[in-house]
């Protein structure tokens, strides 16, 4: 699969939500995290 880069603002807040859903999945990146959230709702 081809993989293209960009770069996302997000305010504090999101950021701080993000950050605790990386850790609840034990993940090791937020960039990890927003592409696992997203892989999960566009398979819906």
């Amino acid at each position: 699969m081809a993989m293209k880069r960009i770069l996302v603002s997000v305010p504090v807040e999101m950021e701080k939500a993000l950050e605790k859903e990386r850790k609840e999945r034990m993940l090791e990146t937020v960039p990890e995290t927003i592409r696992v959230i997203l892989s999960e709702y566009l398979r819906k």
